[in-house]
């Protein structure tokens, strides 16, 4: 069972990679974007999309910390969960991070991805 302060880390980064999809959906339907400068485009959302995931999880951090009388073991489970989630999104490759968002239910099937 996940804490309620991990689901909303977990429902953050989320929501994150929805928008940074639907930003690439938009470079993609657009056809006066030149090739080059869609993939481009596509490298800066990147770079974006992992300073986000990146801030959510420092944020995340500094929450636990910020609890001082949060039990040794409770932090040391809270820091886990942490990890275990950062490796799921943090992953740098954009067919991971689709799969995963597929797999909970997050995107339909009918949406085009990169």
């Amino acid at each position: 069972m996940m804490s309620p302060r991990l689901m909303s880390v977990l429902g953050s980064m989320v929501a994150v990679e929805r928008m940074f999809w639907k930003l690439r959906e938009l470079i993609d339907g657009d056809s006066s974007i030149l090739p080059d400068v869609r993939e481009t485009l596509h490298v800066i959302l990147d770079a974006k999309l992992l300073s986000a995931k990146d801030k959510i999880m420092s944020d995340a951090r500094a929450a636990i910390d910020a609890t001082p009388d949060l039990p040794q073991a409770v932090r040391e489970r809270a820091y886990s969960s942490l990890d275990s989630a950062m490796k799921m999104f943090m992953a740098s490759e954009p067919h991971r991070t689709q799969d995963l968002l597929s797999e909970i239910g997050m995107l339909s099937a009918h949406r085009k991805m990169h």
